[in-house]
């Protein structure tokens, strides 16, 4: 059975162990593993939530294709893309079926030169405007 330590004993922060422990007896309850890494940094991060968005976005298969062949306006948006692209080669990899990405001009002229894409790209634009969805072809 999978175990998993929610308050985060004693796998970081050692230098902050003491007086975590001392905070804890004082207020009679742990303090969460997120809480702790707040207190420390000021930001919780490493949760996770990257990753279920990256996944939430790549598991809409048959949405448009991600559009990723414009210069990253920000550093954390080339990191997120970054990690993105890690992502989907080791679903693909796996043959878990992803949402179409366009990382360069080329995958994007390759795959709108495919008639088949041609006319599934057609129905998606229709059917998004026939929705009322303001359709992008491509974000």
């Amino acid at each position: 059975m999978l175990e998993i330590d929610i308050y985060g004993a004693g796998l970081c922060f050692p230098e902050f162990e003491k007086q975590f422990e001392a905070i804890e007896a004082a207020l009679g309850f742990k303090l969460f593993a997120w809480q702790k890494t707040y207190i420390v940094h000021g930001q919780f991060r490493r949760y996770g939530a990257t990753t279920a968005e990256i996944l939430r976005e790549l598991m809409q298969v048959e949405a448009f294709p991600l559009d990723y062949t414009k210069k990253p306006k920000t550093q954390r948006e080339a990191w997120y893309r970054g990690f993105l692209r890690e992502i989907k080669q080791q679903l693909d990899g796996a043959g878990v079926p992803t949402r179409e990405v366009f990382f360069n001009q080329q995958q994007k002229r390759a795959y709108m030169e495919n008639p088949e894409n041609q006319r599934k790209e057609r129905e998606r634009y229709q059917e998004a405007r026939r929705e009322g969805t303001p359709a992008r072809l491509w974000r």
